[in-house]
């Protein structure tokens, strides 16, 4: 993890050389006005990585928010701009016209990182939602993956992605992908949770150990998510035959991860004055050096909100294993207080203690790729079981 302009630990280099924010901020489940206050709020807070994908339908939000930024001082190029192709049965062929309908709602000319969005070609769901028959179209796609990781290398050449990546593949997916890769993935973005709860240990090191970037879309667990009556998102122009996302705010599962008491004893040792807030900032914005004297010590994290603590204490587990990190939220609050994690670090033995948290748990509801209980819970008592009952958005979610 590099820092900018001696800035700590700010970013990570991709294995194009690019570098990657260190943070960013998801847009999923974001649309609207919600959506551009949101992405303005980010940029004005020092974030330069904006997470977005076809399927969530609010690429025209985001792209109003930068357009207003870029009218100011950021340019293009300080921004790192994501979207995902979501690879729906009838669109191998269509993969390039994907790319443009989101240069073009997004109001960029080129995309710094186009990932696959699922290692499957399905009927759709909800933006994050595996498919539902993910067994035989998974071997499908197995079969057509050649085809469509060369299509995807043709938008390198065409200059219209400057990288390419995949989101949430296995270890084997990853494998099959490697053995005709002329251009090997520069990051494996996760969405189906990566936390010190389903820390997926086998798959990041494997990725690292290909020099492939591992980003976590849900650092700090997802919601549950389904499919709601009405998309609050413009969706903005569709390539022919590809559905539209429905949002709706679902219930969340943080509150009883953070409450854990290894979790919050390790935040309860972290924390500094208010006034270091600025300093956070520098540091993620590029303008903080270490030779100024004026600026105020570092010890920990900002004195806020109920479990704000422990939620940077995840966040900041995500850096230091090697993930840059996208927590999702609309809250002005709480995007910029999830920033706060530059200018302090975990111990080893706190990293320890976060690298053995048993048992692993998943809770993604219903996923096929993980042998859970129906509900994607663990079954019996613990501190997970109460998930069902914390209601999203409140002071202890994103």
């Amino acid at each position: 993890m590099k820092g900018k302009g001696g800035a700590p630990g700010t970013y990570f280099l991709l294995n194009t050389k690019a570098k990657i924010p260190a943070i960013g901020l998801g847009t999923w489940q974001s649309g609207g006005d919600l959506c551009v206050e949101a992405v303005k709020r980010a940029l004005a807070e020092g974030y330069r990585h904006i997470d977005c994908a076809h399927l969530y339908g609010n690429e025209v939000e985001v792209g109003e928010a930068i357009a207003e930024a870029f009218s100011g001082s950021l340019k293009r190029e300080d921004v790192f701009l994501t979207s995902k192709l979501y690879c729906t049965m009838n669109s191998l062929n269509k993969i390039e016209n994907s790319v443009r309908v989101s240069l073009k709602n997004l109001g960029v000319t080129y995309l710094d990182l186009y990932l696959m969005h699922w290692p499957e070609n399905s009927a759709f769901g909800d933006a994050t939602d595996p498919p539902s028959n993910s067994g035989n179209e998974h071997r499908q796609f197995l079969n057509r993956l050649k085809k469509a990781w060369k299509a995807m290398e043709g938008l390198v050449e065409m200059d219209l992605v400057r990288a390419i990546g995949v989101s949430n593949f296995g270890v084997q997916q990853i494998k099959e992908l490697l053995k005709f890769a002329k251009i090997v993935p520069a990051v494996n973005q996760l969405e189906v949770e990566l936390h010190p709860f389903w820390r997926q240990d086998e798959l990041v090191k494997f990725c690292q150990s290909k020099g492939i970037h591992v980003s976590a879309h849900t650092p700090l667990g997802v919601p549950a998510s389904g499919p709601a009556p009405a998309d609050s998102g413009s969706g903005g122009e569709d390539e022919p035959g590809t559905p539209r996302i429905s949002f709706r705010r679902s219930r969340s599962v943080h509150g009883p991860m953070l409450k854990l008491s290894v979790v919050a004893e390790i935040a309860d040792r972290h924390k500094k004055t208010p006034e270091q807030d600025l300093l956070t900032k520098q540091i993620i914005s590029g303008d903080y050096s270490q030779n100024n004297k004026s600026a105020p010590r570092v010890v920990g994290l900002t004195d806020c909100c109920n479990l704000t603590h422990e939620i940077l204490v995840i966040l900041r587990w995500g850096l230091q294993r090697g993930t840059s990190v996208l927590p999702c939220s609309l809250k002005p609050d709480r995007i910029r207080k999830n920033t706060d994690i530059f200018n302090w670090s975990l111990s080893d033995d706190e990293l320890k203690y976060l690298n053995q948290i048993e048992p692993q748990v998943c809770l993604f509801g219903n996923n096929p790729l993980y042998n859970l209980s129906n509900s994607g819970f663990m079954p019996g008592s613990g501190p997970l079981q109460a998930v069902r009952e914390m209601e999203d958005d409140v002071e202890s979610n994103t």
